[in-house]
């Protein structure tokens, strides 16, 4: 090939590469439950992961649209909200989204990154209409049944504690007796296992980015942390006994490197009553 076909080539290459780690696209998914009341039938959530900081418009127009549009009854935030010291991006949406439905956030591996996380971040996230669930669990209400929306703040934080020994004490603590529907957000998807030894209904989570290099009709990204070379866990949805995992792409990026055909992703998931 011909150093005049090279370029153009590249060029284009490098256009799409640039739109496509800008575009917002919308997953959608309905997922049915035996121990879901039927109070909750057709309870819409929008999950919103990895943010990093990231901007989809002025004053994150493109994304508050994206999430009106899906009219959920309750939003999301598994971790990763901000990148390095600036969360100008990060704390205008959430100001606006807290707003749209009832907003619960968990914390991330980025969130660790900030010395002043517990005396500044937290406050502010809570002041702008957040549910800060780090290691808790809170009551979702509807008639005369509930479910159970249970945070896990990332395992960073406690780097002493080996991660899944860390995730189990905390879900043998939270999930306790809970019987019911259990909703976990938990940045973390590489530890889908010890969700599953705890009969999470859901678990919502982040982190592996899309597996950032995503190659055109493989199922698996190329990398993610935590999980190494062709990682099993980086998008889309994975059941395992009576748990089932979403995983989102993310919306923004850690690295200075782009994603390649993995765009930024909004995940929309609707519960349903299992009728079968």
């Amino acid at each position: 090939m011909s150093l005049k076909a090279v370029i153009p080539l590249a060029a284009a290459i490098a256009a799409w590469t640039v739109y496509d780690n800008f575009r917002l696209t919308v997953s959608r998914y309905a997922v049915a439950f035996r121990e879901l009341p039927e109070e909750f039938d057709g309870f819409k959530i929008v999950q919103v992961s990895d943010l990093h900081n990231a901007r989809f418009g002025r004053e994150q127009s493109r994304l508050m649209s994206a999430i009106r549009a899906e009219k959920p009854d309750l939003i999301a935030i598994t971790g990763d909200l901000f990148h390095t010291l600036r969360r100008e991006n990060a704390y205008s949406f959430l100001e606006q989204v807290a707003r749209l439905a009832p907003c619960y956030y968990v914390s991330g591996n980025h969130e660790q990154r900030f010395a002043d996380y517990f005396t500044a971040i937290k406050p502010k996230l809570q002041s702008l209409g957040a549910v800060v669930l780090d290691d808790e669990a809170a009551r979702i209400q509807r008639g005369g049944s509930y479910i159970t929306v249970i945070g896990l703040a990332d395992p960073s934080f406690q780097r002493h504690i080996p991660p899944e020994r860390l995730t189990h004490e905390k879900l043998a603590r939270l999930c306790g007796s809970e019987s019911g529907f259990t909703l976990l957000l938990s940045h973390r998807p590489e530890l889908f296992l010890v969700y599953t030894r705890h009969n999470v209904s859901l678990a919502l989570t982040g982190h592996a980015h899309g597996g950032q290099i995503r190659i055109p009709l493989a199922k698996r990204g190329l990398f993610a942390v935590h999980q190494g070379w062709f990682p099993k866990y980086t998008e889309g949805i994975f059941v395992e006994n009576n748990t089932k995992m979403i995983v989102s792409r993310s919306l923004g990026n850690s690295t200075l490197y782009p994603k390649i055909n993995d765009p930024p992703e909004l995940v929309s998931v609707q519960l349903r009553m299992y009728n079968g």
